[in-house]
This record gives structure tokens, sequence and C-alpha cells, in this order.
């Protein structure tokens, strides 16, 4: 799903397209991530995050 956002550039209305985190429902801008889950989704950069600290976390062997 996408949100249409209208912005002013140099006196100039445009439509900038934002599109919608399946994981956490939330619009954003800016690049999406993949998701570590099937490759394939994108999510927002937040969620990309989360996910790769929970990989990591997971992942980490004891000292």
């Amino acid at each position: 799903m996408m949100n249409n956002v209208k912005t002013y550039l140099a006196g100039i209305r445009t439509t900038q397209i934002t599109p919608k985190c399946p994981k956490c429902r939330k619009y954003y801008v800016g690049y999406p991530a993949l998701s570590r889950e099937d490759n394939e989704t994108e999510i927002c950069p937040e969620c990309g995050v989360k996910e790769a600290i929970l990989c990591y976390l997971r992942n980490r062997k004891p000292v």
C-alpha cells in the first residue's frame, strides 16, 4: 500500500509516494530494507535494523 504525500519543491507542487511497511504498518521515507525472513519483502529501515539485531543476538556465541 502506498501513500501520496504532497510536497513543495522550489514552489512546484509534487506528489511523493511513500510505501507502507508490512511489518509495523507505518509509512516510511527512504530506501527500504530487505527482510531477513524471506529475502524478498521490502520493509522499513527501522524494522530492518530490528531484524538484524535479533539475528545477531540469536547467532552470537557465548563467551
